[in-house]
């Protein structure tokens, strides 16, 4: 079902936070019903939200919030976790691209302005 469902051209995406896990089959009741019995959900893994949270982190910041070099490293770090994501079968190589991302994250950090602001606020 979910290989079709991917493939409709009517898809929504919502990110919904706070909820219990037996929230997913009220919801799946509440949008079946919607749909009159044509409507599915489908729960994302943990590696597909964090990247897709991660874009919309990207998306959502103010342009002072971001230099080209901090752009330039989120736009590694998505790239790296795209990798992961396809290497989960091989957690040799796996680790080491969380290893690299891990590095990516913190240089990220460290120029990114939308941390110095945190800082010179504590």
């Amino acid at each position: 079902m979910a290989a079709e469902m991917l493939e409709r051209d009517d898809l929504s995406a919502y990110i919904i936070a706070g909820v219990p896990a037996s929230f997913r089959n009220k919801l799946r009741k509440f949008v079946q019903k919607e749909g009159k019995g044509d409507g599915d959900i489908m729960l994302l893994d943990e590696e597909i939200t964090e990247w897709l949270v991660a874009r919309l982190l990207n998306q959502k910041r103010r342009t002072g919030q971001r230099t080209s070099a901090s752009a330039a490293l989120w736009r590694v770090y998505s790239a790296l976790s795209a990798a992961r994501y396809h290497l989960q079968h091989h957690p040799e190589e796996e680790q080491r691209v969380r290893d690299l991302r891990r590095q990516v994250e913190d240089l990220w950090r460290e120029l990114s302005p939308m941390f110095q602001e945190d800082e010179e606020a504590a």
